[in-house]
Formats: C-alpha cells, structure tokens, sequence
C-alpha cells in the first residue's frame, strides 16, 4: 500500500476535528508486552495514512470515473487547489466557465478565454465533463431575446437642417462623400451598391472584433465650426450583422482630435432603423463628428445620414425651468401618487445631453397604467377644441415598457387624449398631439403604473400646436413589428445549434468526453419547465406587450439568465438538442440529462424518465439518442438508505449510464462537530455503497464531487453557511474523504493500517520513534 508520507502522525493534529488529545492512550501496568504494532491509530493518523481518491477508484471500482465540480478561474489561479484536485480527481466539471451566459456574447460570439486556460491547465489525463448546453438559467438572455424581439421601426420627418448633401448623406454617387475611417479595429470601409435601406448604395464599415468603441472610427470634417450654443442634430439610418451591434456617435476638432463631448450610444439590430441625437456644444473649435464602430465586432450598414441644426419645437411651449428640463436639480411643480411609486431626480450626468432628468420608479406591474401617475396642474384649463403637442425625451429599465400619456380635470378626475407610448432603453423622442374635447381639462399626466420598471423622463414640452408646416417639425414615432411564433421557434434553433456546434468544434473540447446536454428540464411540480405554468421561483409565462411586441415578465429580471427554450420552440427542443449535440460532439461522447432533488421526489424522477423516453422517440436519428441520466444529489444528513436505493434502482431500469453529477453533503453549520461530520462520512460512504449495489456495472459512469473543499471562496453563492465537502478550508481531509475512499473500496481501509505504518513513517524520515 502507498501511504501518504507528507503528513507525519504528530502534525496529523492539525487536521480537521480538533485536538489529538481524546485519541491518546491510557498506558497501564500488563503482563502482555505491548508492541508497537498494537497501538492504534486516531483518526486524524488514519486520514493521513489514506491514499489519493483516484488510487482506490482506479484499484477498486475501474469502471467507475470520480470526478469534482469546481471554479475554472480557482484553479487556473490557485495552485493548491490545482494540486489537490489533480492528486484526488479522475474528471473535472467546470461550475459556470461552460455555461452559455459564460461563454456566449451579446452579439452571439463566443469567448472562449476561460475554457482555453483551463483546458491548457488540466493534465491530459484527467476526462473533463461538460456542463451544460441548455438550461433554463445562465443563459445570455439579451442576446436571445434580441433574437426573437420585433422589428422597431424609428421614424422622423424632419427635424434637422441639414447640411450634408449628395453623397455624404445618401452615398448613391458610389463615394463616401468625404467620410473617412482609420483605427486599429477598423477593417474596410466600403460603398455597397444595392445594400441601402430603400435598394440604393449605402456605407459599409466592417469591425475586426470586439474592443473600445473609438478603435475604429468614420468621420466627417467640416470646413467651418460648429456655431457654440446652439443644438444640433444627427440623423441616420443603420442596420449590422450583429442583434447586439453599437456605434456610438462624438463630435471633436478635426485637427488636433481636442474639444471631445456628445458620445452617444445606439444599439443596432439587424434590421434597418432611424436613429437620431441631439446635443449643444460650448466648444468653440469643434468641426467633426464621428461614427464609433469598434465596440462589437460586426458589419454596419450606414444610410441617408443628416446633419444640422435643431428645428424648432412643433408647439409653443408653456412649460420652463424645473418644470421643463429638471436642470435645477428640483422636480418643479411636477406632483406623484399611486403603486407604491416614487419619483425623483436623476444624479447630475444622468439626463438627455444634460445633467438631470426626472426618475420615475414602479416597484411592481399593475393592471394598468394609471396606476401610478406623474402629474402638472394648470392655474386655467385647457381651451375645447384646440389642438395640443406633448413632447419628451424618455427611456426605460426595461425594454418595452411604456408610459402613457393622458389629461385629466383635478377637480372631479374625469379624464381624456389616452395614448400609449412603449419606450427601450435608449433615449427616444416621444411626441404625441391630442385636441380637447372636455371643459375643466387642467391636467397632463404621464401615468407608468403598467410595468414594474424605471423611467427616465426629460426635456418635456406642453403646448398648443403651432401652426407652421410641419415637415420639418414632427417628433419622432416607433412602430413595433412582432414576430411571428414560427420566426420565432426559428430563429432560436439557428441559435441553438450555433451554440452548441461553436461549443463543441472548439479545439481542445474534444477533450470533453460527457455532457449535460439538457440541465434540470423538469419543475419540482413533474412537469417541463417552460409548459404549463411551470418556471423558477419569481417567473411566469411571457406575455407580449399588446403596442410593442417586446417579451415581458421573466424579461423584467434583465441579467437573470433566465429563459426557457421549450416555451418559444415547444417539445421538441429537447430532441433537437440531442440531435445537435450528437451531430457536433467527438464521436464517442455521452450525452446526459441532469436534474435535482430525484432521490426525495419520486414523481419528478418518473417525469424525467418519460422526458428521457420522449427524446429517444422523437428525434431525427430514429433510435434512442440519450446515453444517461444525471442526479445531482445535493444532500443532507437525513437523507435514508432507502430513499437513495429507490431512485437507483428506478434509474437502473432505463438501462441508461447513470452518474451522480453534483454530489454533495450538508451539515446544517459552517461549524460542525465531530458527531456531525461523522454522519457526514456515514452519508457520502452509504451513496457510493448505493450505487454500486443497484447500478449494474455497465451502466456505471460514475460520481462527481460538487466543489472540494468548505472555504468561504467556493461557497459565496453556494451553500454559504455550511460545510459539505470532503476537504476543510485549508485543505485537509475531513472525515468524509475517508467515507469517500471506503465507500469506493467497500471497506473501511483503514483496518489494513497499524502502528508499523507510524513506526515506519518517522523512521523513514530517520528520526527516533518516541514509543520505543
């Protein structure tokens, strides 16, 4: 037997569970002369004389394949944790690094930088597992839901005098009209014939890959300066290749590239919009503005670009100051009620090309919008029959949602000029006319009860309407063009099997022998998660917004990770997954669903069996496609014997490979005590004994330990206030890496040690053994 030498039986102390001091032997007068043979060993002695845990899987249980579940970044970065996992683990699961929110990009890229490092780091003989492809979170919700968002159409009919002409504005001449472009992530700027929005020429900038927005740039220079004070505008239109594309918009001096002010950011989606921005300039020496475009890597579609002085306003305005603009850092005489609502001023920086805007908040969606309202009462009312304008600048927390615009009597609140306007999370004007019909009409409200959501509001203007033509003064409109369900079910399993194929292509990913392709399908209800009602805690089914289109609900939880595939695609994007995963990874590689809790549910466990079945019947290869079924077991101490032996026996009857994937084993304390850690061993050692007394062998595949060791660095977001793992948080062997290593030999292997193994130890370090 290899003994572990490195720590000696003195300095065994130190281990886990405390002091030596009720392991020492009580020495009394015998008539038997007592050897050194006869001295048992303690506990902490037994640990440390225990072998690595590969050494028993591989003398005991070959067929079986231990693995740990553990951070990526902790073990590129931590090289004790390295040691200890590589001496103990023949398989490794990444925690997060594999997971599609880890990996996948707004733009549905993917970065591999983690992945690459870690499979450099990891020995070649370790198998590596993969988790996962799909799951219902941890998934890059922006850029899937950018997937299936409507159309938004941007429209404005004037608004600038422009002072671009020919080329620079249409491009149909074939020349970039004095437009140049440069930068490290510049790639070519080209004039495309057919590309533009209306089937003319438009611009083309090609960006190498993501960086700094200002790493390639398109430009153009005037002869003269911009007049100081005044606003200007800019108006475009553009499209990318990328759902996630952004140019950002910044004016400078031309010469000496100083006197930079006005970045702006646009989102640009793959479908042609109008955008827009305003700013005003103090600057005396400023003569060029710039389109950024080397932030997301993509291709940029630029069209009838103008460029000029802001047109007056379409109405004569009656609001000012505070009232207005909020630039005195007050809400003017603007009042608020309703939800459990608040409202306030924007930190200083925060507004549209300005320092303050107002900041509605509506904590919770309400069954309209009224609900929660943002008010300003008139000293007169309005005027019958006269034709008002309303017109502000606003943008929302929440993609879609929306305000609305509506007047009222202060006095006995009957109300009138209703009008929706859905907002994104861009700035966008908002104007909207309303004539009225009602005597006593003295208040406009801008009610935001609907969605629970922020709302910034700026620059708002009240007024009648002028009577000046209006071509050049209209505000701007958004249309919305939603998707239909097959678009949608379509677009989502291009995306799919984008994923999963860019996955596992990726050189050294052949490395991957198994994967999770399908993480916890099945609600702790027994049903598919996404289908019936059934979602995490805190989500419910989407609804469209009935003006926009936009996806809400789980949508509202932005940077969640949440999203279910199933709900858009139905059923068969189970099979679908499989059938990616089988077409796309190494021949060879198992394909494995996984889900929790199946030893203390039964009825989700026998769902789970019938989504495995479901799979096996109803994708494209025509014969059974799933190669196992993962448990991910993470239990406590109370868990029974019988508990677990039932939900083996039921896996073992699906002739699948089983593994448990997430083995691990809790306390209830981050302080435990000998008693408890004890059970703990029991615990760990009766799952291994479990499952190779009702596994048959050939379905054998194993079990993961889920993370190594009890430190606060591995449990901040997992199990933070227990103990569950097989090494304390200085690495040394708890109790339960001894019930590990037994339950895999199914022995307690430390009955084969005795006091020679003590005795050798020192003299193997050539000290004098203090027994003798």
């Amino acid at each position: 037997m290899k003994l572990n030498r490195i720590i000696l039986p003195i300095m065994a102390c130190t281990l886990t569970l405390g002091s030596c001091d009720d392991q020492i032997m009580e020495w009394k007068e015998s008539d038997k002369s007592i050897t050194i043979s006869d001295i048992p060993l303690a506990l902490k002695e037994k640990l440390a004389n225990y072998d690595y845990i590969k050494a028993y899987a591989q003398q005991y249980t070959p067929n079986m394949i231990i693995g740990l579940g553990l951070g990526a970044d902790q073990y590129i970065s931590d090289a004790q944790y390295k040691q200890v996992a590589d001496e103990n683990f023949q398989m490794f699961t990444t925690g997060n690094a594999m997971k599609h929110q880890a990996v996948v990009k707004s733009d549905g890229s993917l970065d591999f930088t983690t992945i690459d490092a870690f499979l450099q780091a990891v020995p070649t003989d370790i198998k590596i597992y993969g988790h996962n492809f799909l799951w219902h979170t941890q998934q890059n919700q922006n850029y899937l839901k950018s997937l299936i968002a409507p159309t938004m159409k941007v429209e404005s009919s004037g608004g600038v005098a422009n002072i671009l002409s020919g080329d620079a504005t249409d491009f149909n001449g074939g020349t970039t009209g004095g437009w140049g472009s440069w930068g490290s992530n510049k790639d070519s700027q080209t004039i495309e014939a057919g590309a533009g929005s209306d089937g003319t020429a438009c611009m083309v900038l090609k960006n190498k890959g993501d960086g700094n927005a200002w790493e390639a740039q398109c430009a153009y220079t005037f002869d003269d300066f911009l007049q100081v004070g005044k606003t200007y505008m800019i108006k475009f239109k553009a499209k990318s290749t990328s759902g996630a594309g952004q140019l950002q918009f910044q004016y400078q001096n031309g010469t000496t590239n100083g006197s930079q002010g006005g970045y702006n950011d646009f989102n640009i989606g793959t479908d042609w919009n109008d955008f827009e921005y305003e700013f005003t300039t103090d600057l005396e020496d400023v003569n060029r503005i710039i389109l950024n475009f080397g932030k997301v890597g993509a291709t940029y579609y630029v069209d009838d670009i103008q460029f000029g002085l802001k047109v007056e306003d379409p109405m004569t305005n009656v609001l000012s100051g505070d009232n207005s603009d909020f630039e005195g850092g007050t809400k003017g005489s603007w009042g608020s009620w309703g939800n459990g609502s608040t409202t306030s001023v924007s930190a200083s920086g925060e507004g549209y090309n300005s320092d303050y805007c107002v900041v509605l908040t509506n904590p919770a969606d309400g069954s309209d919008y009224y609900l929660a309202q943002f008010a300003y009462t008139f000293d007169d009312p309005l005027k019958v029959g006269e034709t008002y304008v309303i017109q502000f600048y606003a943008k929302t927390s929440l993609e879609g949602a929306g305000v609305q615009f509506a007047t009222q009597n202060s006095n006995d609140f009957s109300g009138e000029g209703y009008h929706n306007i859905p907002l994104s999370n861009e700035w966008v004007l908002c104007e909207h006319e309303y004539t009225c019909s009602k005597e006593g009409i003295n208040r406009i409200l801008i009610n935001f009860g609907k969605n629970a959501a922020t709302f910034y509001l700026d620059n708002i203007k009240f007024g009648v309407k002028k009577t000046t033509t209006r071509a050049l003064t209209r505000g701007t409109s958004i249309t919305y063009i939603p998707k239909s369900a097959e678009e949608k079910k379509a677009a989502l399993l291009s995306a799919m099997e984008a994923w999963i194929k860019d996955m596992a292509q990726h050189p050294g990913m052949e490395r991957v022998t198994e994967w999770d392709v399908i993480n916890e399908p099945i609600g702790d209800n027994s049903k598919w998660r996404g289908f019936d009602n059934t979602f995490m805690d805190g989500d419910t089914a989407p609804v469209e917004n009935e003006e926009s289109g936009l996806t809400l609900n789980w949508s509202n939880e932005a940077g969640n990770g949440h999203f279910y595939w199933g709900y858009y695609i139905g059923k068969e994007y189970a099979a679908k997954a499989f059938e990616y995963a089988r077409k796309y990874c190494t021949t060879g590689t198992r394909l494995y669903v996984n889900d929790y809790n199946l030893e203390s549910n039964p009825s989700k466990l026998a769902a789970l069996v019938e989504f495995v079945k479901y799979i096996d019947e109803n994708n494209a290869t025509g014969q059974p496609i799933v190669d196992g079924i993962g448990t991910q077991m993470h239990v406590s101490t109370s868990i029974t014997r019988d508990q677990i032996d039932a939900m083996f026996q039921t896996m073992a009857t699906t002739g699948k490979l089983i593994r448990v994937t997430e083995l691990d084993v809790q306390v209830g304390t981050a302080t435990p005590d000998a008693s408890q850690l004890a059970t703990q061993a029991d615990v760990y050692q009766m799952i291994f004994e479990s499952y190779k007394e009702n596994i048959p062998t050939a379905q054998q595949s194993g079990i993961t330990i889920w993370t190594l060791t009890d430190s606060k660095k591995e449990h901040e977001y997992w199990l933070s206030d227990d103990a569950p793992n097989l090494f304390d948080a200085n690495y040394g062997r708890k109790h339960a890496y001894k019930g590990v290593c037994d339950g895999i030999a199914g022995k307690d292997i430390s009955e084969d040690f005795s006091g020679d193994d003590w005795k050798n130890a020192y003299e193997t370090e050539g000290e004098e053994n203090p027994a003798e």
